[in-house]
């Protein structure tokens, strides 16, 4: 792959992100102006609000060329109108899709409820060892129930009930690594029923807006994925199937400039705050579907400093056990990460932020500008 993502946690402005990224956006188009697609299908009906994020292009050097009524330099993809327009035209199609669509969502709601529990009886467990012994990290445990087994005998009392809660953080640990393949299969099997109930991807409508989009995406030197929900944007690439359209174009060498929610989808997976518990005081990340897996190597999670407690090892510990067999990348307002799968690399290339990176053992690096990240797989 010759492409590169420019990825960024959560910008607060277009404006701030075109001028934060306007050398690579410029350098895209390789000797001359870029052409870039938008997919803005994040911000579901307001897909089409755009204007801002052209002008932000427009102010950095990428200029709009029009004809025809349209912008033919800057394109919106237009994925979520063109998904809700053929629903709209297919009763039966938007029916069966309304119908899975209620499964998934009472799907990732049962799986909450069973996460919430596991989730506060580990850091129940945890808060029990450190109160018991003020050195006890997450981070060191092992990271299997076998390997935290000792010789019983050689132990104090303390040390005994210490065991047995480690076994027990290690073991919910596992349940809930558990839990959530399961959701992932789960999951997956609603998205394809959609496709061998309804047959939708052999419709020709269907398959005429796929190839426009797909010929969009495969002439872009650019691709611009801004922040929103991130159910939307998902659901709306992947009932076009448009993930082998993307994965071509970086591998032609296009460029991909994201944020918050747009960095998500990138991934293998795609990691939210828990906004289904009621438990206003102790909310959980969670695992919210599986990304399109275009960025591997790292876990991304935006928001960084809103959502992640930095500065607690075993929460990092936590966090990157439980939901990710990569490193975890956490990215702020002014963090920018630079990844070239092609080449294995990833730099920090934030002026004004860092990229935090952790890993099992809850240790944080900070990577500052021009600084190579490491990357797993």
């Amino acid at each position: 792959m010759r492409g590169r993502f420019v990825i960024n946690g959560n910008i607060a402005t277009a404006t701030a992100f075109a001028e934060r990224t306007a050398t690579l956006l410029r350098s895209s188009g390789r000797g001359r102006s870029p052409r870039v697609v938008m997919i803005t299908a994040a911000w579901g009906p307001g897909e089409l609000g755009e204007a801002p994020l052209r002008s932000a292009l427009n102010g950095v050097g990428i200029e709009s060329r029009w004809a025809g009524g349209f912008d033919q330099q800057i394109r919106n993809l237009c994925v979520w109108h063109h998904w809700q327009d053929v629903l709209g035209k297919r009763p039966a199609l938007a029916s069966e899709a309304a119908a899975l669509a209620e499964v998934e969502d009472a799907t990732r709601r049962f799986y909450v409820d069973k996460t919430s529990f596991l989730a506060k009886r580990l850091r129940n467990a945890a808060a029990a060892c450190r109160q018991l012994s003020p050195g006890f990290r997450l981070g060191s445990l092992p990271l299997t129930e076998r390997d935290s087994l000792r010789d019983a005998n050689s132990l104090s009392a303390r040390d005994l009930y210490i065991q047995a809660l480690t076994r027990e953080i290690v073991a919910d640990l596992d349940d809930l690594r558990r839990n959530d393949a399961r959701m992932l299969l789960a999951l997956g099997d609603a998205e394809s029923a959609l496709a061998e109930r309804t047959g939708h991807r052999f419709d020709p409508l269907w398959i005429a807006r796929r190839a426009e989009m797909e010929q969009l995406l495969l002439d872009a030197d650019a691709i611009v994925i801004p922040g929103g929900e991130p159910g939307s944007l998902l659901s709306a690439l992947r009932f076009f199937d448009l993930r082998p359209a993307l994965a071509e174009t970086l591998r032609r060498g296009a460029s991909f400039f994201t944020i918050s929610a747009g960095s998500l989808v990138l991934g293998e997976r795609i990691i939210v705050y828990d906004d289904f518990s009621s438990d206003v005081a102790r909310q959980e990340f969670r695992l919210y579907d599986r990304g399109l897996g275009l960025v591997g190597g790292l876990q991304l999670l935006p928001h960084c400093n809103d959502r992640i407690q930095t500065e607690d090892p075993d929460n990092l510990a936590y966090l990157s056990r439980r939901f990710s067999s990569h490193l975890c990348a956490g990215l702020n307002a002014e963090s920018f990460l630079l990844a070239e799968p092609g080449r294995g690399l990833a730099h920090s290339i934030g002026v004004n932020d860092g990229v935090v990176v952790f890993g099992p053992d809850g240790v944080k690096w900070r990577y500052h500008r021009g600084e190579q990240i490491p990357m797993d797989g």
